[in-house]
């Protein structure tokens, strides 16, 4: 993919994020983990399958000229030599409290992506560090519920915290994937539909 000129974006302040990107048929295959939450929880959005990735920096809205200036070229520099990798999905996780719960998700295990997250980050800090936790969401809480649909998720929240994600009757989380590149992503809106559109690709060693 060549570099990518000021007009293949969409907006002066492209919303970007750098990510790890999966085929169609691993996607599916991480769809049914999805289902599975889709059983049991009420009062969700489901990422769509085909929006699945998993995070690396998300840089949020960025002036144009700066990501075409210093962004894209320092991450070509910063990735030039960093390796391929094999990242693993090896179970479920929430953020937040059982009453609160704000993402769902499937965990991730990628040590060499750990280290490369960790070199990006470092030259791109987050306005509040944190650590790099690589995780797929699956899906969010609506922000508008039913005070039903409300006790009943916290309740199976609350089990799931205690006793794990077993205890609700989710599936055993066990897939990997080569991953072989990294991709810079623009956030498209269309409506209130968010589209993933492919700017940038950087190949892993």
């Amino acid at each position: 993919m060549p570099f990518p000129e000021p007009t293949d974006f969409t907006a002066d302040r492209p919303r970007v994020f750098l990510a790890v990107l999966f085929g169609h048929e691993f996607k599916s295959r991480l769809a049914t983990y999805q289902d599975a939450l889709k059983e049991r929880f009420k009062a969700m959005h489901w990422i769509p399958p085909e929006n699945f990735h998993l995070t690396l920096k998300f840089f949020g809205e960025t002036p144009l000229g700066k990501l075409i200036e210093r962004i894209l070229p320092r991450l070509r520099t910063l990735l030039a030599d960093a390796p391929a990798f094999n990242v693993s999905f090896d179970g479920y996780g929430f953020f937040g409290s059982p009453g609160h719960p704000r993402v769902v998700y499937l965990h991730g295990t990628a040590p060499a992506l750990q280290a490369t997250a960790e070199t990006v980050l470092k030259e791109f800090p987050d306005e509040k560090p944190r650590p790099f936790h690589p995780h797929l969401t699956l899906g969010k809480p609506l922000r508008k519920q039913s005070d039903d649909d409300r006790r009943a998720n916290e309740l199976i929240f609350g089990r799931w915290k205690v006793q794990g994600a077993q205890a609700i009757g989710l599936p055993k989380v066990s897939e990997s994937a080569r991953i072989v590149r990294l991709n810079l992503m623009e956030s498209v809106f269309v409506g209130r539909t968010v589209h993933y559109e492919d700017r940038a690709e950087f190949r892993l060693g």
